[in-house]
Order: C-alpha cells, then sequence, then structure tokens
C-alpha cells in the first residue's frame, strides 16, 4: 500500500495533465478558427537551463522573461525532460509564468515498477505524445538548433545562431559541438522560417558561410541583464585581491587566452603591481594555455576560478581595474555589457561583434598582439581621467541594450513564422 498509493498518484497527475493538454489544445483551436483571436503556441528547447548557465542559457533566460512580460498572442511550451527519476533533481525555476509552460512529472521514491525501464517508456514513447497533443505552431530553438527527435513537433521553426565558430574556427571548436552541429544543423536550417541572428557581424558571416538568404536572417541584439543596471551592491567572491585585471569567459583559444597571459606578463614586467583573475571553465584544446599558464614567470599574480556564482557578477566587475576580452570571434559577447554596465573600463578586440557592442565604450586592440593588449592595459592604467570617461561612456552604452526591446522583435519574428500578423518591428540594433 505504501507503494501502490503514490504511483496511482504519478498517473493520475499524468492522466490530468494529458486531458488538460487536449482542453488547451481545443480551446486554441476555438479562440483561433471560431473567435479570430491572433493566437500561436510556441514549444522552446530549454535544456541549457540545466546546466551551469553560461551565455547561451543566460541569453534564452532574459528572453523568455522578457517575452513572459508581453502580451503578444504567443503561449509558450518549454521543453526539457518532461519525466524525471527519484534520484534527479527538481529543475531550476522557470523565468516566467503568464504565458510559460513548463511540464514535469517526478516519479515518486516509493514507485512501485522498476524505475530506469519506465523513465525509458515515459521518455520514448508519452513525452512525445505529450509534445505532439501541444500542437505548436512554431518551434523555438535559441541554442542554434532543435535536435531531429524535436522537429516533428512543430510546424517550422525559429532558430538563434550565436556565432559561426563552428564554421570559421572549426579547430577552436570542441568534436562534440561540432558533432551536434553538424548532425542536427542543417536540418534545423532546412526547416526554419527564420533565423534570429544576435549581431550584424554573426549575420554577415551566415550570409558568407552558410550561404543563406538575407530575408530568412533577421538581427535582434542582446539586452543588458537587470541584475547589472544601475546600483548593485553584491559583493564578489572572497579573498581576492584588491587589484586585478579580469577576464571573464570559457578558457579556450578562441578567447585569446594566451593573448591575455601573454600581455599581462608584460604589464607585470612594465610596473603593474595588480592581479590577473581568470574566471571560466576549462574548454577544448587547452593544451597550450594551461602550459603557459604553469609556465608563466608572473604564475603566482594569477588566479583561476572555475565558476562564480551570478549574483556575484556584479562585485566581480565593479571591483576590477579593468575587463580583458581580446577574442578572436564573438556572435555578440555579453561580460561587455555587464562589465559596462558596472562601470568596468573594457579592452577588447577591433573585430567581429565587439564593437558592434561596445561602441565608443571600450578601448580596440589587435588580438594578435600581446604587446598592443599590454600597451592598452598600462595606457589604462596610468590615466585615471581616460579610466573615468570609460567608466561613464560604458554605463551610458550598457544602458542602452533592453531585453524588452529584444523580445518586442523576436515576438514579431515567431508571429510571422507562426502564420500571425506582424505588428511590429521583427529586427532590434542599438
Amino acid at each position: 500500500m505504501k507503494r501502490i498509493q503514490p504511483t496511482i498518484r504519478f498517473f493520475a497527475n499524468l492522466l490530468r495533465d494529458i486531458a488538460g493538454t487536449l482542453a488547451g489544445r481545443w480551446r486554441r483551436f476555438h479562440r483561433r478558427v471560431v473567435l479570430g483571436e491572433d493566437i500561436a503556441s510556441v514549444g522552446v528547447d530549454v535544456y541549457p537551463f540545466f546546466e551551469k548557465m553560461t551565455g547561451v542559457g543566460w541569453y534564452e533566460w532574459n528572453l523568455l522573461a522578457a517575452l513572459d512580460r508581453r502580451d503578444d498572442g504567443l503561449q509558450f511550451n518549454l521543453y526539457a525532460h518532461t519525466f524525471l527519476a527519484p534520484e534527479e533533481p527538481m529543475t531550476t525555476v522557470m523565468p516566467g509564468f503568464k504565458s510559460m509552460r513548463f511540464r514535469l512529472h517526478h516519479l515518486p521514491s516509493e514507485f512501485l515498477f522498476p524505475v530506469g525501464p519506465t523513465v525509458v517508456v515515459l521518455r520514448r514513447v508519452v513525452e512525445p505524445l505529450l509534445r505532439w497533443l501541444d500542437g505548436n505552431d512554431v518551434l523555438f530553438a535559441p541554442n542554434f538548433f532543435m535536435p531531429k527527435n524535436q522537429l516533428a513537433f512543430g510546424q517550422t521553426v525559429v532558430a538563434t545562431v550565436h556565432d559561426l565558430a563552428f564554421k570559421v574556427m572549426p579547430e577552436t571548436v570542441n568534436p562534440e559541438t561540432l558533432e551536434a552541429l553538424h548532425d542536427n544543423l542543417l536540418e534545423t536550417l532546412f526547416r526554419s522560417e527564420r533565423l534570429v541572428a544576435v549581431s550584424d557581424a554573426t549575420a554577415g558571416d551566415i550570409y558568407e558561410h552558410l550561404g543563406l538568404r538575407k530575408n530568412r536572417v533577421r538581427v535582434v541584439h542582446e539586452g543588458l541583464d537587470p541584475s547589472f543596471a544601475g546600483e548593485n551592491d553584491s559583493a564578489p567572491p572572497e579573498d581576492l585581491p584588491p587589484h586585478y585585471l579580469l577576464f571573464l569567459s570559457t578558457l579556450e583559444p578562441r578567447k585569446n587566452v594566451l593573448g591575455v597571459l601573454r600581455a599581462f606578463k608584460l604589464v607585470v614586467e612594465w610596473g603593474y603591481s595588480g592581479h590577473l583573475v581568470l574566471v571560466g571553465r576549462w574548454g577544448w584544446h587547452t593544451e597550450n594555455i594551461r602550459k603557459e599558464l604553469e609556465e608563466s614567470p608572473v604564475r603566482d599574480r594569477i588566479i583561476h576560478l572555475d565558476y562564480i556564482e551570478r549574483e556575484q557578477l556584479p562585485g566581480l566587475y565593479r571591483e576590477s581595474d579593468a575587463l580583458l576580452f581580446p577574442s578572436w570571434m564573438e556572435g555578440f559577447g555579453l561580460p561587455l555589457l555587464e562589465a559596462m554596465a558596472c562601470g568596468t573600463p573594457v579592452v577588447t578586440s577591433g573585430c567581429s561583434a565587439m564593437p558592434e557592442v561596445a561602441g565608443p565604450a571600450a578601448i580596440y586592440v589587435d588580438p594578435a598582439s600581446p604587446h598592443g593588449i599590454a600597451s592598452a592595459i598600462s595606457t589604462l592604467m596610468e590615466d585615471d581621467d581616460h579610466r573615468k570617461r570609460l567608466s561613464d561612456a560604458g554605463k551610458k552604452r550598457a544602458a542602452r541594450f533592453s531585453w524588452d526591446e529584444a523580445a518586442a522583435a523576436t515576438a514579431q519574428i515567431l508571429r510571422q513564422a507562426a502564420g500571425l500578423t506582424k505588428i511590429g518591428e521583427d529586427e532590434y540594433r542599438v
């Protein structure tokens, strides 16, 4: 009896979900066909929410939160695993509830039947059935592509392309990521009504390397996370030195970590008394980076933090002397916005999307020149007035980037893909 009752409750909740899904689909049909309302259902891939959140995850989180604040006639079904085994952790809080629905069924620890086989059957049979019953008009893939096994659950696709590193610099991309892109991206592109490019630089790479027509691509700049805007009294991680230069991103070749390490060695030789703080997980193809780090003559002045919580980031930026972001290629570069919003001077590359994002509020360098990066840092450290001007310009620049504006344009793209009337601008540039 102790195991029977929880099992019955589980299946009763599942049956209620199926009945509610059918009723919701009928109501949507009645509103759209009988009453003539301009509404649509959008299925969204939210798997990035259930890992350590980095750039793409926060892009999706903030965009969906802003979409949920709007009323564009769109209902969102958020898709990750619907069925969880008893030992699997409960999922994170969703970015909104007004127009967002996330379906979740957690098997009880006292489940009557074998858990492993049951989860397999539920995920392979019942989960696809529920998504088919949702009757999505369009699928939204905020992370490049929809997996092939999800493409059947929407009539068309809108995908966000963040960068073309896998085409332009494939040697810097993890083989697993490359394999996933090659396996899934082409079919997503074929099915896509529209692609969202997060910058004009990314849009240009799409035209050049994917050969897509310009009328299929819409540019929608990203926004500034509100937690970085205005006064923020969050504290950085403990035990950081009083003066430090900050690098924040995955430690991988595309981010030019070698250039940062070599530039830092030079600025220390030229008299900089602070440290270098590297914040980010180790990425792909890092042998040369690890060797450079360990053999650096200023290794004792370099601190590596694998991951810090989101609420500590404003303090981390604010207390740093400058953000070093001399990447070889970026689709957008959210750390630029975050640092500028916190009043932190930025040293970044004068190529790819970086000038498009930072505008006049950064110092631009050649990423191939550690000496040039070091010279920019030294000049910045020696000129307090220049630092103050950059800090003020950065705050003004960052404040112009709005997730609400990005959501408004994205909603119009989704509406058009779903066959609804366009009622606003479907691009957003700062």
